[in-house]
């Protein structure tokens, strides 16, 4: 009897790190015993609609290299999240235990060059898009996370009747680094006033778009459960212009 129960005790000491961690493609075992910090330049990406296991290699900065995996695509649209190579990410990642062997998961990642973040799996190592009964997170995920903005996150519900071009200055921005839901307020030339969902900021940026009180603008919208977001944005004076969405509201961002 002694015999079995230090076996049993040696078994539960040897699984005692290991939390099973349902993925969107089925269960990893999460060694939370090897959860860690690392930082370094993304040398790769593997990231696109309808990929199920997205991931990235991190260049550490001891001169390592380490192949990541983070979560849904669709997840990762969801926040806005995106990588590109080049990018400094510091990263808390864990070793798991798949069906097709061993891994290293992302739990966060916040990527330094954009001043963006996301959260993929708890401190038990399990995944937020799964939610806590069985998938209420991942419903509301795909409806864009927090604010529940489904047209501006990820896209396919804006009405293409309502489409419209409208000119006229910025009077106003909530626009940055961390902004859940970038905005523009548009007055109008022929008078009133527009409140139009931009897009992710690191997507501006990368496109080399600003936007300022006091511009001249001319930007093609339309209308969805949220209100108006914009499909496209021209700097009147540049003759700049950001492509943000297709006419069926697809986000140009996510490919």
């Amino acid at each position: 009897m002694k015999r079995i129960m230090a076996v049993a005790g040696t078994i539960l000491v040897m699984t005692a790190g290991l939390v099973l961690a349902a993925g969107s493609g089925g269960g990893v075992k999460v060694d939370l015993s090897t959860v860690r910090t690392v930082s370094g330049t993304v040398s790769s990406v593997t990231m696109g609609p309808g990929l199920q296991h997205p991931s990235f290699v991190l260049a550490e900065t001891g001169g390592e290299t380490l192949a990541v995996e983070l979560g849904p695509y669709w997840y990762l649209v969801a926040n806005s999240f995106s990588l590109a190579v080049g990018d400094s990410v510091t990263a808390t990642v864990a070793n798991c235990a798949s069906r097709t062997g061993s891994e290293v998961v992302a739990l966060s990642v916040q990527d330094l060059t954009m001043g963006a973040s996301i959260t993929l799996r708890d401190e038990n190592g399990m995944p937020l898009w799964k939610g806590k009964h069985g998938g209420r997170g991942q419903a509301q995920a795909k409806r864009g996370g927090q604010g529940g903005s489904r047209c501006y996150a990820s896209g396919g519900a804006v009405n293409p009747s309502t489409i419209q071009e409208v000119s006229g200055q910025v009077t106003a921005l909530s626009l940055g680094l961390g902004t859940h839901r970038n905005t523009v307020t548009l007055t109008a030339q022929g008078g009133g006033q527009y409140v139009v969902a931009l897009g992710p900021f690191w997507y501006m940026q990368r496109q080399g778009f600003t936007l300022q009180e006091g511009q001249a603008v001319s930007i093609r919208m339309a209308q969805c459960a949220q209100g108006w977001v914009a499909l496209s944005v021209e700097n009147t004076a540049t003759g700049k212009v950001l492509q943000l969405r297709n006419d069926q509201g697809v986000p140009l961002w996510i490919f």
